[in-house]
């Protein structure tokens, strides 16, 4: 095994020991994943085809994100990504049963495509290689939400951040605009390959 299968398999190791963690002390388990991010690299090749999403946590504030990891444990329609390599685009997974409070929540957003049974691509991304926004020093997968199509509220401001861990395993930062200026990690997510298209 040379090293850069150890690393991944460490990093691997790491990912799963920082979930648990979360359960108990969220802000050592986000000080956990940071290290995890840190030691990843920009994905090589780029992601192309469907993409298994898990939400690890949102990182706001203790009491919102204790109310959201609740909420998103019982019911969370997005279930992953996909991704176009050739035309450098892609769009994320919903089920069905979340495009009610998709639409209650961005009533003028008309961009959602059905695809297959009981699920909807929605909130098209961009993207491109580049300097992690938090980070400068990290080179990332950024996936940018910011077109046209998209909803001003929350969705065009977000850039997804990825970083591969193993083979067709990544994490992900979703970063946010602060509201008093400059950018933060808003939540925690993996994706892995391997989501059908059933």
């Amino acid at each position: 095994m040379n090293i850069d299968q150890q690393l991944k398999v460490n990093l691997s190791a790491e990912l799963e020991v920082a979930k648990r963690q979360l359960k108990s002390d969220q802000k050592g388990g986000i000080a956990a994943l940071d290290k995890i991010y840190r030691q990843g690299k920009v994905p090589e090749p780029t992601l192309n085809g469907r993409y298994w999403g898990e939400f690890l946590t949102a990182n706001f504030n203790p009491v919102l994100d204790s109310w959201l990891d609740i909420i998103t444990k019982m019911w969370l329609p997005w279930e992953g990504k996909t991704f176009d390599a050739n035309n450098n685009t892609g769009d994320n997974i919903f089920t069905n049963d979340g495009l009610l409070l998709g639409r209650l929540i961005w009533p003028f957003y008309n961009g959602y495509v059905a695809d297959t049974r009981g699920r909807t691509l929605a909130f098209k991304f961009q993207t491109s290689r580049g300097q992690c926004l938090l980070e400068p020093d990290i080179e990332v997968l950024r996936l940018s939400f910011d077109l046209p199509e998209n909803p001003p509220f929350l969705i065009r401001e977000l850039v997804d951040q990825l970083v591969q861990i193993d083979d067709n395993f990544y994490l992900g930062k979703a970063v946010l605009k602060h509201p008093e200026g400059g950018r933060f990690c808003a939540a925690y997510f993996t994706l892995k390959s391997g989501l059908g298209s059933i």
